[in-house]
């Protein structure tokens, strides 16, 4: 009888008033390599996201004069142009298929998975 009045005082929130307060702590299973690699993956989606934007606005023939285009290319211009000159895009009045965009995805998605691989090796 006693242990079942204990267990029900330890698994209850404490009340102040009528707020319920609890303390959330983090799982013991969650280390330091997989929050690395959470990081590494967000990292890498928003980095791939804004070249794919790119890519899409280049396809469309998107006014360059937009502020936010002009922000989407400033951004990705430092990494795409690595990879300009490789492969000659293709081009059609406004609209451009822009080979270098798509090639910087696949150079990028190699490291991201070898830096994924090099966190798995180093737990």
């Amino acid at each position: 009888m006693e242990e079942a009045s204990n267990r029900s005082q330890v698994e209850s929130p404490a009340f102040d008033g009528n707020i319920a307060k609890t303390e959330v702590k983090a799982p013991a299973g969650i280390n330091s390599s997989i929050r690395i690699s959470l990081i590494v993956d967000y990292i890498f989606w928003v980095v791939a996201a804004v070249i794919l934007l790119r890519f899409a606005f280049k396809l469309i023939g998107a006014n360059s004069q937009n502020a936010f285009v002009t922000l989407v290319y400033n951004f990705t211009n430092p990494v795409v142009s690595l990879f300009k000159g490789i492969v000659s895009d293709v081009t059609s009045g406004n609209m451009v298929i822009e080979v270098s965009s798509l090639i910087t995805i696949v150079i990028l998605w190699l490291i991201y998975k070898a830096v994924l691989r090099l966190i798995t090796i180093m737990k």
